[in-house]
């Protein structure tokens, strides 16, 4: 029998509500029988606790991964080994069982009883062809024997071949693009009702504008980024006139020091002050589209 005390990686456990992982991709897309994408969110905000811990199925698991591994790498004259690849900005994050950066391939192996739906595999599988920007996949599906006897069994393995499917993981991203909308929502009104939640992100206004929220404060701290940047170039500015230095160079930039100069600019206000009926000749009108105006409210 296999060891209960089966450590796994703490990178699958740190943060993990920060994140969308594999294993919550068929929960997102709703072909997780076992959990709703409500009670994700609810686990992932902190609302509610999750309630499973492991059980002697995902212990088999831990306890045959590395054989297979192992079994695989050997037989087949690759290289995979567990890799992980995180997207901060998309809250995504991907920990494939084997990644083979020589052929370029990725590994998902699981363990299973007699009756097999490779469908939430399927859709792991994409989400991390996608983070690891590779074309194929080895879907390794080990059956696992009644009496859970963790000695590796050649015979009882068999690979599948995933290929890339550039629309399934377009449709996974806005899945999970909405799931964390309606967590922001959810965060906001914890005790809304699931159908409530699930309505969220159905009208397509609803992510337009939530997206364009984030926007808003990302362009925020871009505007404060760029007075400081601008600050800072008007000291260098200064640092350089003072001790006479034309140019300067670092590893990756050339600073060069232009010498103060004259602009012509034409004073188009005063202009068409002394000379509005001239002004009045010239002037051109232009047809504008529509636009909407935001304005971020004041913090409480």
């Amino acid at each position: 029998m296999f060891n209960l005390d089966t450590k796994v990686d703490p990178n699958v456990k740190e943060n993990r509500h920060k994140f969308v992982g594999g294993s919550d991709i068929p929960t997102i897309l709703g072909i997780n029988k076992y959990k709703t994408q409500f009670q994700l969110a609810q686990e992932k905000l902190g609302i509610k606790p999750s309630e499973f811990h492991g059980n002697e199925y995902t212990e088999y698991g831990n306890a045959l991964e590395p054989q297979i591994r192992e079994y695989i790498n050997v037989v087949n004259d690759t290289h995979f080994s567990p890799d992980t690849r995180i997207d901060y900005d998309k809250h995504i994050r991907s920990n494939t069982d084997g990644y083979d950066p020589e052929h370029q391939g990725i590994l998902e192996i699981k363990t299973h009883g007699k009756n097999l739906n490779t469908k939430p595999y399927i859709a792991q599988m994409q989400l991390y062809m996608y983070q690891f920007d590779v074309d194929w996949g080895w879907l390794a599906l080990y059956e696992r024997p009644d009496n859970f006897d963790a000695t590796f069994d050649a015979s009882r393995l068999k690979i599948e071949v995933i290929d890339r499917d550039e629309e399934y993981i377009q449709h996974i991203l806005d899945a999970i693009e909405t799931f964390w909308i309606r967590c922001e929502y959810l965060k906001e009104k914890p005790n809304m009702t699931e159908q409530e939640f699930m309505g969220i992100g159905q009208n397509e206004l609803t992510i337009v504008a939530k997206q364009v929220e984030k926007l808003e404060f990302d362009l925020l701290k871009y505007k404060e980024i760029e007075k400081h940047y601008k600050d800072m170039k008007q000291r260098l500015y200064e640092l350089m006139e003072e001790y006479d230095v034309k140019k300067w160079e670092t590893d990756h930039i050339m600073i060069t020091r232009i010498l103060p100069g004259k602009r012509e600019s034409f004073d188009s206000t005063r202009f068409k002050k002394e000379h509005p009926e001239l002004a009045e000749q010239y002037k051109k009108i232009s047809k504008t589209t529509g636009s909407v105006r935001i304005k971020l409210k004041e913090a409480n």
